[in-house]
Order: structure tokens, then C-alpha cells, then sequence
């Protein structure tokens, strides 16, 4: 039982170890994921390197290619566009559920997330304003208190910001919208967080939208 556990285990790090490889940025979409050199840098065999890479692929952070390996899952256009449809079905709940039930611990850790993406925003780096956001959306959404909520979001949320290059609206637009929805959240008003969520998220897909338009 004891060499079950520490496998698992480690199968677990492993995971998360590429997985945090795919959210920075370091592994890119269509990147080849090279078993040799992978098992190299995090010191262990191919075994629970090949159930890391079964879980990301149910993730739809990882492609499998038979005979030929795993890649970093590049999406298309219009898999980009439907992974929005859900964020705006799913995180305006999160928001909602977030204003009903937050406390002084929960609205300090919102705070504090809050606070990272004002930074980040002002070093105007947008690879640090990509994983700002995405990590004060995934906050607002593990407050709400719904753990099947959280992990979908979480999961839709790591895949479309790992095949984001650029910035979709100015970060000072989505600071100031930001504000507005913390603020919606402090004083627990559930129908406008909701409404602000989900004006925020169709804001974002309306202008990717037009970019595929015209980058087809």
C-alpha cells in the first residue's frame, strides 16, 4: 500500500508540474512533449509521466498522437469561441453564489488577488496580466463555495489561457470591470455580479470574435 500511495503521488506532481509548464507559458500550443527530456528534468521514469499526460488530455491540455508522442493541444478558432459560451453560462453563477455567502476571509483574499491584478497591470506585462486574470477569476469562483463549479471552470479557464497570445480588451478596461465586480461581491449583491460577469465575459468574446474575423 505504502509504493501505491507514493506513486500516486508522484503521478500527481508530475501532473501538476507540466501542467504549471502549460499555464506559464513555458510549453506552448504544438509543443512536443518529449518523454526523455521530461523525465530528465523531473527525475523520474515514463511511467507516471504517461498518466500526467492521460490526465491533461482529458483536460484538453494535451493531444496524444499514436505512434508519434503528445503534443500541447492547440485549439482552434472555434473552440476558443465555445470554451467563452461556457465561461459566460458558468462564472456569472460563481459570482453570484461568491457575493450571497463571502466572508471577511473570503473578501480579504479577493482583495488580495484584486491588488495582484492592479499590479500587474501597471508593470503592463501581458503575460502577467493574462495569469492575473485568470487567477482572480478562478478566486471568485472557488468562493463560491461549489467544488464541480470550481474544478469545470478551472480546468476551461487554464485551456484558453494557455492559447491566448495577446490581450483581448485594455487591461485598464478590464481592471476598472474588475473593480466593479469586487465591489458587486463586498456588498453581497448577487444579481449584479452575476450581471457584471456576464457582460464582462460576452465584452471578451465579442472582441475575439472580431479578431478571428479578421485573422481568420
Amino acid at each position: 500500500m505504502p509504493e501505491t500511495i507514493a506513486y500516486e503521488d508522484l503521478s500527481e506532481k508530475v501532473y501538476q508540474s507540466i501542467k504549471g509548464m502549460i499555464l506559464t507559458g513555458e510549453l506552448l500550443p504544438g509543443d512536443k512533449l518529449k518523454q526523455e527530456d521530461l523525465a530528465l528534468r523531473l527525475g523520474v521514469s515514463r511511467t507516471p509521466l504517461a498518466s500526467a499526460f492521460s490526465k491533461l488530455e482529458k483536460e484538453m491540455l494535451v493531444e496524444l498522437l499514436p505512434r508519434r508522442g503528445a503534443r500541447v493541444r492547440a485549439l482552434s478558432k472555434a473552440e476558443l469561441l465555445d470554451l467563452y459560451d461556457v465561461r459566460i453560462r458558468l462564472e456569472p453563477l460563481g459570482a453570484a453564489e461568491t457575493a450571497k455567502r463571502a466572508g471577511e476571509a473570503a473578501l480579504a483574499e479577493l482583495e488580495a488577488t484584486l491588488a495582484a491584478y492592479r499590479t500587474t497591470v501597471s508593470a503592463k506585462d501581458p503575460a502577467a496580466i493574462r495569469l492575473a486574470d485568470y487567477q482572480f477569476h478562478l478566486v471568485i469562483t472557488r468562493l463560491s463555495g461549489n467544488e464541480a463549479l470550481f474544478r469545470i471552470v478551472s480546468s476551461f479557464n487554464i485551456v484558453f489561457i494557455c492559447n491566448q497570445r495577446g490581450i483581448l480588451k485594455p487591461p485598464a478596461k478590464s481592471l476598472a470591470e474588475h473593480e466593479a465586480l469586487a465591489g458587486a461581491i463586498r456588498s453581497h449583491d448577487a444579481e449584479l455580479a452575476s450581471r457584471i460577469m456576464e457582460d464582462h465575459l460576452l465584452d471578451a468574446r465579442a472582441r475575439l470574435a472580431a479578431l478571428i474575423e479578421e485573422r481568420p
